[in-house]
């Protein structure tokens, strides 16, 4: 099992796409600091589904556990 499927499992989640608030809520980030902090490259990248902006659930995790 790699990194992020360990991350996965050990939170009892399983991969899916995490919204807005919903990253918001799991990393206590405000929308407008999460902003700076990818324009500067620190945080994961957004990616578009539909109309939507989302996250992959494992790419937070990872990035919180560094």
């Amino acid at each position: 099992m790699d990194k992020r499927g360990a991350l996965l499992c050990a939170y009892r989640e399983s991969e899916r796409f995490v919204k807005e608030s919903e990253r918001e809520r799991i990393t206590s980030i405000s929308r407008t600091t999460w902003w700076r902090l990818e324009k500067a490259g620190q945080v994961p990248k957004r990616k578009r589904v539909g109309g939507s902006t989302v996250w992959l659930l494992s790419d937070i995790l990872a990035w919180m556990q560094k």
